[in-house]
């Protein structure tokens, strides 16, 4: 009876492998022809719908697709969302080195992201709308300090509170920065929910870490990452302090190449 019951819960899990990894090929295949379809609409010029502001291009298309691809490889390897975004900067930087090095680039992908984030929104996509403000985030702060060099560091305290953050952080952050009106109706709905922030601290007791973000504290010295209380900053120190170190030594490096 044992061999047959584990007979039995092989099988079943099989089936149910089986039946996962076809609903993953489905998935993939569904989001592979999206940019193809975009692509299409484009160089018809056939698009009824508002584009949001967004001046997308065939080559801007591609490039955030072949960046979210190669981010959703590495998340399905467990990593963080920080190593994540990493990984996809680094698989996408040989065949687009033009994007990354160029900011009017960069910011027609920008764009992609900010016309896709809103459609989702719309349509009730709004995990997949934090993906794009996720990939929008790190595009303007890669501009910024790497391109532009108008800040000392990457604001990695934003890419944590991106994939998760609350609906009304969320509208906002594209509602600000697309120049039509399609999310003022969406923005009045959610516009009550309370703003939430994270703490840092691996000992914090809040569920998920998560706080409203009018009661989070920066760390003073590098600003790079946030807390509920001065009691959970105090508890993180022996963990941020050497990175804090770092980050405070390249913000000073930073303000006097810019001050000389």
């Amino acid at each position: 009876m044992g061999r047959k019951r584990n007979q039995g819960r092989a099988r079943k899990a099989a089936k149910a492998k089986q039946e996962a990894e076809e609903r993953g090929n489905n998935n993939s295949q569904t989001t592979a022809n999206e940019p193809e379809e975009q692509i299409q609409r484009i160089q018809s010029g056939n698009s009824n719908k508002c584009m949001h502001g967004g001046d997308v291009t065939v080559t801007a298309l591609q490039f955030t697709y072949a960046f979210f691809k190669s981010f959703d490889e590495a998340r399905g390897n467990g990593l963080s969302i920080l190593k994540c975004l990493t990984a996809a900067h680094d698989v996408t930087m040989d065949e687009y080195a033009e994007v990354w090095i160029d900011s009017a680039k960069m910011e027609l992908a920008i764009s992609c992201l900010l016309c896709k984030g809103t459609e989702d929104i719309l349509d009730g996509e709004y995990d997949l709308a934090r993906l794009s403000a996720t990939f929008a985030r790190y595009f303007e702060e890669h501009i910024a300090v790497v391109l532009k060099e108008t800040q000392a560091l990457f604001r990695w305290n934003k890419f944590h509170e991106a994939p998760n953050c609350d609906q009304h952080t969320l509208v906002k952050f594209f509602r600000k920065r697309i120049p039509c009106s399609c999310l003022d109706e969406k923005y009045e709905e959610v516009k009550d929910i309370p703003k939430m922030g994270i703490c840092f601290s691996s000992q914090c007791t809040l569920p998920n870490g998560r706080v409203e973000y009018s009661k989070t504290m920066y760390c003073d010295r590098c600003r790079s990452v946030t807390y509920c209380s001065r009691e959970c900053q105090i508890a993180d120190w022996k963990e941020h302090k050497d990175e804090c170190g770092i980050f405070a030594d390249q913000i000073s490096e930073f303000e006097a190449t810019k001050q000389a």
